[in-house]
């Protein structure tokens, strides 16, 4: 009966009781075919830490992908009044890297470090002071340890890339390595591989593609003593992207993606809608725009289009300008045409 409480069983109430913290009240609430408030009102009656809401606004989706780069997710948690669980689930759903393991050094562990650094490699300095690899990289680039490539490391896997640059890892794969990012091959077992890539050639790479990157989610001299072109992008990324994490809203996805089809460059792009280049190609890069450039159209192009739009279907007239029907059509509309991709047939009884 509507607006009557649900009652649930003693077998219900157990499970609930029984699988808090490992399964969310949203789950269980699809498995009583209950509200979410009811789960919460059983789990409330037995003591059991309520989450305070489980619906996320885009502006602390926002918030989490900021802290995720500086905090451990339990401070997160803390400073976005949530439970630590809420954190937790919501990075991962989103694909969002959390800082899970974070503990202080110990000034015995960073003398170890310091005594260990490139006389063993990274994997066995890790092992014996129970520090992850990573964690052990960007402590000894705080300590002017030297870059990893001098220190007995050869090799930056993706994984240490992804972390690095914050980026993810499809991105790394498909859109870096098209880009030229010189991945090598390395065959641990039979059935198991894994991509790395030495310093000089991630450095090389960072610097001949700075559209690609934000150099506020890399460490300082975490790769080594930073060169000039990485001290200028850092101001540049600071002065020119302060809002590089403002969430896009579906008008302004729309009007980038028109106005690249328009033959418009990223720095157009973002002088109209108020946005750095560096968050235009990142948006339009993950649309699927990564590997074409605009092809502006030239005059004798649109003095074609103008003179043939009436006689001509834009599918004939794509193919003489070797574009494609889409191009066509989106260009004639910015010219104020409209028309259907198929040219009527004449012959066709009225």
């Amino acid at each position: 009966m509507n607006g009557k409480k649900r009652e649930f069983s003693d077998e219900e109430i157990e499970y609930i009781v029984k699988n808090w913290g490992k399964e969310s009240p949203n789950k269980m609430r699809s498995k009583f075919n209950c509200s979410w408030e009811a789960i919460c009102r059983v789990a409330k009656s037995k003591g059991l830490e309520i989450p305070i809401s489980n619906v996320w606004t885009p502006e602390e989706i926002e918030k989490l992908r900021l802290l995720a780069t500086k905090y451990h997710y339990s401070k997160i948690a803390k400073l976005m009044n949530k439970t630590e669980k809420a954190v937790y689930l919501k990075a991962r759903k989103l694909g969002i890297t959390l800082i899970q393991d974070r503990r202080e050094w110990t000034k015995e562990e960073e003398k170890t470090l310091a005594e260990l650094w490139g006389t063993k490699s990274i994997e066995k300095i890790a092992k014996k002071m129970k520090r992850s690899v990573f964690s052990l990289k960007v402590k000894a680039g705080r300590m002017g340890l030297g870059p990893m490539i001098q220190n007995n490391y050869e090799f930056i896997t993706v994984s240490d890339i992804c972390e690095l640059l914050q980026v993810k890892r499809d991105r790394v794969m498909t859109t870096w390595v098209h880009l030229g990012l010189n991945l090598q091959k390395h065959q641990v077992t039979k059935n198991r591989t894994y991509y790395v890539i030495t310093l000089e050639d991630l450095k090389h790479f960072l610097e001949n593609n700075q559209n690609e990157w934000d150099s506020r989610m890399l460490e300082e001299n975490i790769l080594g003593i930073e060169p000039d072109w990485l001290k200028e992008k850092r101001r540049k990324d600071i002065r020119e992207n302060p809002t590089g994490y403002r969430k896009w809203t579906e008008d302004e996805i729309k009007q980038a993606e028109s106005l690249l089809k328009m033959g418009k460059s990223y720095l157009e792009i973002a002088k109209k809608i108020k946005r750095s280049e560096l968050a235009v190609a990142y948006l339009l890069r993950g649309m699927g725009y990564s590997y074409s450039l605009p092809q502006y159209w030239k005059g004798k192009e649109v003095k074609y289009l103008r003179e043939n739009y009436n006689e001509m279907t834009y599918l004939e007239i794509a193919k003489h300008l070797n574009r494609t029907p889409k191009a066509v059509a989106t260009k004639a509309e910015e010219l104020g045409f409209q028309k259907k991709l198929v040219k009527k047939d004449t012959n066709q009884k009225k």
